[in-house]
């Protein structure tokens, strides 16, 4: 879930809670769940599709959200017969309790994490069993490939990337300077980062870089990039536990205890630095925006640097963000729920998203369009960065059945514990992967 510091917004969390186990829908002529079964929409009588949305619960994406909807609703919503209503779910429990309750919940707004458990308990559906597979395809070129891989299961998309971003460290030019570094040269591994924090610690007094240790999709990335692994490929058996990774995990645990890295929440890191307080903040590219106001505001330069590397490996970013989760109850529904993913995920849609919202364009071209995002990434040149990251990209973990929000939670409550505490990293890992993989086997 996504929580707010006072004008931004922190990064959706994978332990985002999706408990329930009921799978409920409204009333309508059922179509078999393998098949692509389109009905006809009628301008005359439209019908109403309800998308249940964190963002439009949040200050900071709300207005952009609330266009996207709008847009649509006045346009081809109007042409077609179809009407969406947002719902706005902060907490992303609404949808739940209303799939509960029986009502229609035909789109959700979905963290990655948690995406196998609301497909097995709550009744989601796979993209190819909905929409047709040519119009399917179709619509999906165009989106970055790797994006396209992101909300798949089993080989079928349950999921279509839809708010989404890459790690950034954000930089204070300001603190940078003081310290006698040049921003425009920023640290790209693991020990520069370090190196430049504890020099703009002792140039300034402030903190030099941050990054919270609940952060559990930058940790997927952290060991990645070291030649670890998170979750297997067949998605059957954790392995965070290895010494690729515990090396990783070890690193980071070294900047946190020996004053290289601010100690504090994602609340907290993030405050910290729109306050001008602190050098460097590994975060998500949602909080650009933000970050570029506190940065105005303050008479400072907001500069920045992608995923940092260990030694001479490339850096393994992930993604944080959502996918658009579907689950309508009608042929006629499927019709409905398509024209809006269709535009939502189009070139306008993703138009609204980056520069309205603040994510990523997964159609990557559109910041090359004049009549897109051209003039936008040339405004705001820290964007090129990350998309030149979706290049490289690889899947957060979405963790397997039901039991996908604990096992979420044992990971990070296991990483900020072999972090900040003084217990052994190896021992702290191997007992969550072990409790983990008793709950997947």
């Amino acid at each position: 879930m996504k929580r707010i510091a006072k004008r931004t917004m922190t990064l959706v969390s994978l332990g985002a809670m999706i408990g329930l186990s009921a799978c409920g829908g409204a009333s309508g002529d059922n179509v078999s769940a393998t098949q692509a079964e389109m009905g006809t929409l009628d301008p005359a009588n439209p019908i109403t599709v309800a998308f249940y949305s964190y963002s439009l619960a949040y200050p900071t994406m709300k207005p952009g959200m609330e266009q996207l909807i709008k847009e649509f609703n006045e346009t081809i919503g109007k042409e077609k017969g179809v009407i969406v209503e947002g719902v706005p779910d902060a907490t992303m429990q609404q949808y739940k309790a209303d799939i509960s309750a029986g009502k229609a919940v035909d789109i959700v707004q979905h963290p990655f994490g948690t995406l196998d458990s609301s497909r097995i308990s709550l009744g989601f559906k796979a993209y190819e069993d909905t929409f047709p597979q040519e119009e399917l395809e179709r619509h999906l070129e165009g989106i970055s490939p790797n994006a396209l891989e992101l909300g798949k299961i089993d080989g079928k998309m349950y999921g279509l990337a839809f708010t989404f971003s890459t790690p950034i460290v954000f930089i204070n030019g300001k603190l940078f300077k003081e310290a006698g570094l040049n921003p425009e040269q920023p640290p790209e591994t693991w020990e520069e980062i370090k190196a430049a924090s504890l020099q703009i610690k002792e140039k300034t007094g402030k903190d030099g870089f941050g990054l919270a240790p609940s952060n559990g999709w930058i940790t997927e990335g952290l060991i990645l990039s070291n030649g670890g692994q998170v979750l297997s490929d067949d998605r059957k058996e954790a392995r965070f536990a290895g010494p690729e990774s515990t090396e990783a995990i070890s690193m980071w645990k070294d900047l946190y205890q020996n004053g290289a890295s601010a100690v504090g929440t994602e609340a907290e890191l993030s405050e910290q630095f729109m306050a001008g307080n602190l050098g460097m903040y590994a975060s998500s590219t949602a909080l650009h925006s933000g970050a570029k106001q506190a940065a105005d505001a303050g008479g400072w330069k907001l500069y920045g640097a992608g995923m940092p590397r260990f030694a001479d490996q490339e850096a393994v970013p992930v993604n944080s963000g959502s996918v658009l989760a579907v689950r309508p109850d009608s042929s006629n529904k499927n019709a409905a729920v398509w024209e809006f993913i269709k535009f939502v995920t189009g070139d306008r849609g993703y138009t609204i998203i980056t520069s309205q919202v603040g994510y990523l364009p997964l159609r990557t071209g559109l910041a090359d369009d004049p009549n897109g995002l051209k003039d936008f990434v040339e405004q705001n040149p820290l964007y090129k960065i990350n998309l030149e990251q979706l290049k490289k990209i690889k899947p957060v973990a979405i963790w397997p059945g039901d039991n996908a929000t604990e096992i979420a939670t044992l990971f990070t409550d296991a990483i900020v514990k072999a972090i900040t505490s003084e217990d052994d990293v190896a021992d702290t890992l191997t007992k969550a992967q072990d409790a983990i993989n008793g709950m997947i086997q």
